[in-house]
């Protein structure tokens, strides 16, 4: 039980998208900002402020505590010190949680009831400064915290540092989703400058490409994943422009390739990963399709088989050849090509036209969703024993 049957993952804690790597790939120019920043901080001991915000999956968390481990690291080969205190408020969604976390920093055994808010708050006012060691706290997720109406907590984290006398300060990097222009009162506003705020865009193919390539460089085995698989989850995450989508496939399909015993992770493999996260795959959706697309669709899963993508040709053939099987008349190119349309409008496959050496362009299909193996015998037992006796051909 729970035997690896191949070598395909090196390190599995490095595949998860909450392992914070050492280099984060195209998010350079965000961390040259923080650094700007947080200069005061580093140089002078004064506090500092930063607003993050970006939609999901796009490094905003991974930015902020990589800065911070290396920002203490700055500190401790100086001979100085810096706490670092990281706080999810969507688990810790109300002021006194987070008041709570901050307590149990310096008094880990500090109790659950019996203080206000203010009177956490001004305990750890004055351990920070008995401390003599700045702190920064990262609010992740403060969107979830600021829509509930506590925006208390935020401006009396800002003056903190106005009351601490000796050489502490508190800092605060505020991560969210959306805009914090309507959720901030114009006081708590005013520390978050426009200036103080880093825009995190969605990464694009190439970006999500070379972030799943590092990720297997330093948790995989070398040759684990080939180039064509790299792809593959990077065009798979394109749409959501999301790394920890393209992680979380990366990871699944790694472990479903050490299950099979396999020695490289397949494009099966990637499929069945993203399949398990977000499927557009369902029978209702199959059962819609008439004869010839749904003919189609087979034609193409068995020319895929195992590959990435095929070519169109490549499927046309395998197309006539499943009408034979079905005694159903195959139709010309021209309209076998509009049924492949038609599939991929309802998110079935996947065209892309490609220039070939020669110099000629060619339209491949891949299915990206679900094992072509898989959703092809999906569509036998519909053409077999739901569409048996329909005459909707077209």
């Amino acid at each position: 039980m729970f035997e690896r049957r191949s070598n395909i993952i090196k390190d599995g804690s490095k595949l998860s998208f909450d392992y914070v790597p050492d280099k984060l790939v195209s998010r350079e120019k965000q961390m040259r900002d923080l650094e700007k920043l947080f200069s005061p901080l580093a140089l002078d001991g004064n506090a500092c402020s930063a607003y993050l915000w970006g939609s999901v999956g796009a490094g905003k968390t991974a930015c902020a505590k990589r800065f911070c481990q290396d920002m203490a690291e700055y500190f401790y080969q100086n001979n100085k010190r810096l706490s670092n205190l990281y706080i999810n408020c969507r688990v810790k969604n109300t002021e006194y949680a987070v008041a709570l976390e901050l307590a149990r920093l310096y008094d880990p055994g500090f109790p659950d009831r019996g203080f206000a808010i203010d009177e956490i708050l001004n305990m750890v006012q004055k351990k920070v400064d008995a401390d003599q060691t700045p702190l920064v706290i990262i609010l992740d997720e403060v969107d979830v915290l600021l829509k509930g109406g506590s925006r208390n907590l935020v401006y009396q984290l800002t003056r903190i540092s106005e009351a601490i006398k000796g050489k502490s300060s508190l800092s605060l990097i505020l991560i969210s989703q959306y805009s914090l222009a309507s959720m901030l009162d114009e006081a708590s506003m005013s520390t978050f400058r426009r200036a103080n705020m880093i825009s995190f865009s969605r990464y694009s193919e190439d970006e999500l490409r070379e972030i799943v390539r590092y990720r297997a460089e330093i948790a995989l085995e070398p040759g684990a994943l080939s180039d064509e698989g790299i792809g593959m989850i990077a065009k798979l995450s394109e749409e959501f422009g999301d790394a920890r989508f393209a992680l979380e496939i990366l990871e699944r399909a790694a472990h479903a390739a050490e299950m099979d015993g396999l020695a490289e992770i397949s494009a099966d493999c990637i499929r069945s990963g993203s399949s398990s996260i977000y499927s557009d795959v369902s029978e209702s959706k199959l059962n819609q399709l008439d004869i010839n697309r749904s003919l189609s669709l087979l034609a193409i899963c068995r020319a895929i088989k195992t590959a990435a993508s095929v070519s169109m040709t490549h499927c046309e053939k395998s197309y006539h050849i499943a009408c034979e099987e079905y005694n159903v008349p195959a139709k010309k190119h021209t309209q076998f090509y509009t049924y492949v349309q038609d599939l991929e409008r309802q998110s079935l496959i996947r065209t892309e036209v490609r220039r070939e050496p020669d110099g000629g362009r060619v339209t491949y299909i891949s299915i990206d969703n679900i094992p072509p193996k898989e959703l092809a015998n999906k569509i036998v037992y519909l053409l077999d024993y739901v569409k048996r006796g329909e005459n909707d051909i077209e």
